[in-house]
């Protein structure tokens, strides 16, 4: 179940590209950590934003100096970068012991701790530009290593590297008798329902290329996964699920750390092709 929020299938190749290379809510924090603390990533909520745990305490951290897509973009494009940076940060932080630094601030406006974070002798808030997955981006007072950051970004540009990829057009796919047969929409997850998905399948008898293709939650617009190169057989089914990964059905997930299908008003999921022609339609 989701809270309802206020509330063109393009450039699908990129999440292509990226794919080859590379809740319950906290508490805000009423003090500092202690600097000395040991600090746990205890999950990572999108490509620029963590919770940790600091002496026992959960605080949510906001990488300063950079700006990742967000999950709930409403262009396939960004929302497929949003979830690919997520995953990224997650390889690189979930689970890890980490050091935090400060700069000026101590939090932003939603009492997140503003940091930069390493892990090891990785500076995260740099490899996140340095793999096209975030942009740098300016905070005033907080500005110890924007040089670094903008140094980063433009090699990064000037590589064509993630965001910065030139994509080549490429000729269409036509996906045939492919229908989204399930959506479990009531997930045993407390509060956020990460174990939500929908089941979709191949009804015919020969295999179907579903790359590029965008399942998308059309009741809100957002948020969209846009599937890599995967060749689905017949009488196969794969499941995308809201954040959690399942091998054994592909391992699809949107990436979003909140609960997407409504359970009291029914929303309506779309699978669109490469071209933005829609393959199938379910609700619930």
């Amino acid at each position: 179940m989701k809270r309802k929020y206020p509330s063109s299938i393009s450039v699908w190749l990129l999440l292509v590209i990226l794919a080859t290379s590379c809740a319950t809510p906290s508490l805000a924090p009423t003090s500092s950590p202690a600097p000395e603390a040991q600090i746990t990533v205890t999950r990572v909520i999108d490509g620029d934003t963590i919770e940790v745990n600091i002496a026992g305490i959960m605080y949510k951290v906001r990488y300063i100096g950079i700006d990742a897509p967000e999950l709930d973009d409403k262009r396939p494009e960004y929302c497929a970068l949003a979830q690919e940076a997520t995953r990224c940060n997650r390889q690189l932080v979930e689970g890890k012991i980490v050091r935090l630094e400060k700069d000026i601030s101590e939090t932003d406006k939603y009492e997140r701790l503003l940091r930069y974070v390493y892990v090891d002798d990785i500076f995260v808030n740099a490899e996140l530009v340095r793999q096209g997955l975030a942009w740098a981006k300016t905070y005033e007072p907080d500005t110890k290593y924007q040089g670094i950051l903008e140094k980063t970004e433009a090699e990064a540009r000037q590589g064509k590297t993630g965001i910065w990829q030139e994509i080549q057009p490429s000729p269409p796919i036509i996906v045939q008798k492919v229908q989204i047969t399930y959506i479990f929409y009531d997930g045993l997850v407390p509060n956020v329902e990460s174990d939500e998905y929908v089941e979709i399948t191949n009804l015919g008898d020969q295999p179907q290329d579903l790359t590029g293709c965008v399942l998308m939650d059309i009741s809100d617009g957002y948020p969209s996964f846009t599937f890599p190169s995967y060749i689905l057989v017949p009488g196969k089914s794969i499941r995308v699920y809201t954040n959690e990964y399942h091998p054994e059905w592909g391992g699809f997930s949107f990436e979003y750390s909140r609960a997407i299908w409504n359970n009291t008003e029914p929303d309506v999921a779309v699978l669109y092709d490469s071209q933005g022609r829609e393959v199938s339609r379910k609700s619930y």
